[in-house]
Order: structure tokens, then C-alpha cells, then sequence
């Protein structure tokens, strides 16, 4: 796969804003910064740094923030764990989560954490199981003592909850060979290049199956990175069920005045005005913020049902330490 194509690819759910320049700011963005002079700020968040455009994303929902009457500021942190630490211990008042961090959260404050809302596009998230048709690789049945390829350890749509799917549906999961790209830990797969790497591995032959998110898969086609007739690759039937991805949290020793102040300035973000609508699509909206629902975390939890509690887990398998025939990291 072309790997300046790939860079393209950086950004994982939704995040526009990382496959694109920083919109030129707006009247609005322009005005705000020319009136107002930095006060402390009465809610903070914290954003994983997935991309180096991240900043612009989150300026943008800053200044939209201000223009609506909120005090509100952004800290950056290079991994979710440290994101996660820095909610419990007060450092900031909301959390822009993903699944790992959002179900991981719940266990480490023993269920008391507080969803507030949600993208549109992170409903409904869908994980794909690509085979090689020229292998025998057509149903799930067929991946026994195949070798597959995946993202990073931490990410939920192209490691966790593919492979907990597989061993729920009865797939013998100490026949597999795993070939496990780890790329940007801690980031939970954000930055989706294992996901790059495990297509690159299924095309070349390096895999006979590859577990990846249907986006990266669309979007590799679109570009494309891959010629599913040439290399005999097939979306398997029976993929994983759809999970929901990114979450805001906070706690519940957030005021109620601050957390409702913050969730009535989200939702009032309008797709038909102009202004709102270029900082929804740099955050990768489709239309709309969505209010915060749970079902869609569920096998997540059950992935996640043996771990420990704590601010920074170990990796769920490592190549000593595994239910695999074998682990190669890429």
C-alpha cells in the first residue's frame, strides 16, 4: 500500500480534520479571539493527540464553545491512559474517550462515571473480517490454523473486540497465528496505521485474514491501496456485531450546573448554520451530536471482563502470553 496514500488514512473515526488542512478560522473564531483575553477556564477536557491537526479540531469546538457562553479550554494528552488518570485526579473535568477508555473508566470509578454524548458516526461502528478467498478463507469456519493479521493490541475495532467475536462464534482461537501490528499504543487505534499495515499484510500474503474496521477498508479501497478481485479478498459473512465508539466523560464530582452547561452548548450545535457546521465536519460529524446511550459498549465489557482495574493496564496478550498457536508483532 502506498504509504503517502496511507498517511491520508491517519485519522480513524470520523476525525475529518485529520485528513485535511485546519479550516481557515471563522468570523466567528476571528471575533472571539479578538475580544476576549484568557481567563481560567470553568470546564476543561482532555483529547487524545492523535494527529498533528488534532489542535485545529479542538480550537474550533473551543471558539464554538465561548461564542455559546462556556469558559472552556482543551488539554492534549498523548494516550487515553494518562487521559483516563488525569479525570480521576481532578487535572480535568471531562474526557473525549473511545470505547477502551470510555469502558475502562467505568470499571476504575466502579460504574459511577457519567456519559454526556456522542457523534452521530460513532454509532453503529462496524469491524470486518477480510479473508483470502485463494486460501479457502470464505466463512468464519474457515480461519482454523489460518494466520491473521490485526491493529495495535488496543484498539477495539481492529484486535479486541474482532477477536472476542471469533471466539464467541466458536472459531478455535489456540489454532490461529496472529500477526499483530502495534502501531501508536495508547492511542487505542486511532491513528489506524495497524489497521494500514494489516491490509498491506492480507494483499501481500503475509496473512491469510485480517481484522480491520469497515472504514479503513472502504477507504483503502476508494484510494486505491487494495484490489480485493486481484488478490482474491472477501469480506467474510457473519461479521462482528456494531459498537459504538467515542464518548465524553466526566464524574460525577463535576457540578451538575457545569456538566449540564457544557452538554445544552453540544447539542445546540446547529449542521444548517454555516459556522457550526465547519468545526461538526472537522470533528467529523455527519449531522449531529448524539446523546449518550450504553448497549453499544457491551462486548467491550465482556472483552474486558477479566481485567484488572487500574490507570494503566498491561497489554491483553503479549508474545510470551497468549491463547494463540503463535504471536508475531509486524
Amino acid at each position: 500500500m502506498n504509504r503517502v496514500v496511507g498517511q491520508l488514512h491517519r485519522c480513524l473515526i470520523g476525525n475529518a480534520g485529520c485528513s485535511r488542512s485546519p479550516a481557515r478560522p471563522s468570523h466567528t473564531t476571528r471575533y472571539m479571539s479578538a475580544v476576549n483575553y484568557v481567563r481560567a477556564p470553568e470546564i476543561v477536557m482532555g483529547c487524545v493527540a492523535y494527529c498533528p491537526e488534532i489542535t485545529g479540531i479542538w480550537d474550533g469546538m473551543k471558539s464554538y464553545f465561548q461564542s455559546a457562553g462556556l469558559n472552556f479550554d482543551y488539554v492534549l494528552y498523548s494516550s487515553y491512559e494518562a487521559q483516563n488518570d488525569a479525570l480521576i485526579n481532578g487535572r480535568i473535568d471531562i474526557a473525549w474517550n473511545g470505547p477502551l477508555a470510555h469502558v475502562r473508566l467505568e470499571k476504575l470509578t466502579k460504574q459511577k462515571s457519567i456519559p454526556l454524548g456522542m457523534r452521530d458516526v460513532d454509532r453503529n461502528f462496524q469491524s470486518i473480517i477480510v479473508g483470502r478467498s485463494d486460501r479457502g478463507v470464505n466463512a468464519l469456519k474457515d480461519l482454523s490454523g489460518k494466520t491473521i493479521a490485526t491493529g495495535s493490541f488496543d484498539s477495539p475495532q481492529a484486535y479486541i473486540l474482532p477477536l472476542l467475536h471469533l471466539k464467541e462464534k466458536g472459531v478455535p482461537i489456540n489454532t490461529l497465528s496472529v500477526l499483530r501490528f502495534d502501531r501508536d499504543i495508547g492511542k487505542h487505534g486511532d491513528t489506524a496505521l495497524g489497521e494500514i499495515d494489516a491490509i498491506e499484510a492480507v494483499q501481500s500474503g503475509k496473512a491469510d485474514a485480517a481484522l480491520v474496521s469497515n472504514m479503513m477498508w472502504m477507504r483503502a479501497i476508494s484510494a486505491g491501496d487494495v484490489n480485493p478481485e486481484e488478490h482474491k479478498l472477501t469480506v467474510l459473512p457473519e461479521a462482528p456485531p456494531p459498537f459504538d465508539h467515542c464518548q465524553f466523560d466526566c464524574l460525577p464530582s463535576l457540578a451538575a450546573a457545569k456538566r449540564d452547561a457544557f452538554t445544552k452548548a453540544l447539542f445546540a450545535m446547529d449542521w444548517a448554520n454555516e459556522e457550526h457546521r465547519r468545526v461538526m465536519q472537522m470533528e467529523g460529524l455527519r449531522n449531529k451530536w448524539e446523546g449518550p446511550r450504553e448497549p453499544g459498549y457491551d462486548a467491550m465489557r465482556r472483552a474486558l471482563a477479566d481485567e484488572p482495574a487500574t490507570p494503566y493496564p498491561a497489554p491483553l496478550h503479549t508474545p510470551s502470553s497468549h491463547p494463540f498457536k503463535a504471536l508475531v508483532l509486524g
